[in-house]
């Protein structure tokens, strides 16, 4: 009976982590056209999904998660704001989410603006795509 409370407090104590998983609805942004060479207004896949979880670090009070991925996209130096924001960075990207409506924007800005094919090899053809996305998460 010992052990078994034990049990029962270690998994009771772990299962009350704030977590979320996080889907992508729609997903817009803009690319290089090798045709009409010039950037143009794009739509892609948005299949994309996301868990937001406590850091496992001391630096960042939550971190967010690609599936599928080991690393963290953003990390999160704060926690939840009063009304419920979380706001998170990566390096070209931005994760914000709102807990009471549970929907997240995302933001990739790389690309475009740092085209130096003399200076950095990177020409508008290889450029990264700047784009938005937003969706939902549920807390689990």
């Amino acid at each position: 009976m010992k052990y078994g409370l034990r049990f029962l407090f270690f998994v009771s104590s772990t299962s009350f982590a704030e977590k979320y998983i996080c889907l992508a609805d729609i997903l817009t942004g803009f690319k290089y056209s090798e045709n009409s060479e010039k950037w143009v207004q794009a739509g892609f896949l948005a299949n994309d999904k996301y868990i937001i979880s406590e850091s496992d670090t001391e630096s960042y009070a939550f971190k967010v998660v690609k599936i599928g991925d080991e690393n963290s996209i953003a990390n999160c130096v704060e926690g939840f704001g009063e009304y419920g924001f979380l706001h998170c960075k990566g390096v070209g990207q931005d994760f914000r989410f709102q807990k009471k409506n549970g929907r997240y924007i995302k933001s990739s800005i790389m690309g475009y603006f740092n085209v130096l094919p003399s200076l950095n090899g990177i020409s508008d053809s290889t450029s990264d795509t700047p784009y938005v996305e937003i969706g939902k998460c549920s807390p689990f």
